[in-house]
């Protein structure tokens, strides 16, 4: 009799032993699952950063080249300014050696 009720502790043992593991199995697997889900959540999140990011490059790349090319056409303006100054320099230094000749 003994011998059968020490069969019976060690099975009662084993079966809490086993539905023990088989609780922290379902929690775990729960863990899992959520880690799994906030891992796709966050990897979508990155993407989209990435997104941005590259639009942004974008965007920062062409406004450098209009800025360049406004420049561009600033300076090409000035040149043409400062042209048409010296043209009329020597339009008007030509008339005052004709006026004193």
């Amino acid at each position: 009799m003994a011998e059968q009720l020490d069969l019976k502790t060690n099975f009662s043992a084993l079966e809490s032993r086993i539905q023990k593991l088989i609780h922290l199995h379902e929690e775990l697997k729960k863990s899992n699952q959520q880690l799994l889900a906030d891992n796709n959540r966050l990897m979508l999140e990155l993407d989209d950063e990435r997104n941005k990011i590259r639009r942004l490059e974008e965007g920062y790349k062409n406004l450098k080249e209009i800025e360049s090319s406004t420049t561009k056409q600033s300076i090409t303006n000035m040149k043409r300014r400062i042209n048409d100054i010296i043209v009329e320099i020597d339009k008007n230094m030509a008339l005052i050696d004709d006026n004193h000749k």
